[in-house]
C-alpha cells in the first residue's frame, strides 16, 4: 500500500493536533504523511512538495528506529 499525503492550510497548532489524531485513528492500516503549509513550500510545486515530505517522512522513520 502507497503513502498518503495530508497538507493542512489555514489551521491553529491545536486543530492540527486533533486533525492527525482522528485521522490517524480512523486510517491505521495507511501509511499517512503529515505536514502543514509553510511560506516556503507554498510556491513549491505539487510534485516538490511530495517528494521533500516523503523524504523527510523516511528520515523520521530511521530516528524513530535508532532510539
Amino acid at each position: 500500500m502507497g503513502k498518503s499525503f495530508v497538507i493542512l492550510h489555514g489551521f491553529e497548532n491545536s486543530e492540527i493536533k486533533k486533525a492527525i489524531k482522528i485521522l490517524k485513528e480512523n486510517f491505521p492500516e495507511k501509511e499517512l504523511i503529515f505536514a502543514t503549509s509553510t511560506p516556503a513550500n507554498l510556491s513549491w510545486s505539487l510534485e516538490d512538495l511530495l517528494n521533500e515530505l516523503e523524504k523527510e517522512h523516511e528520515e523520521m522513520k530511521k530516528l524513530k528506529r535508532n532510539k
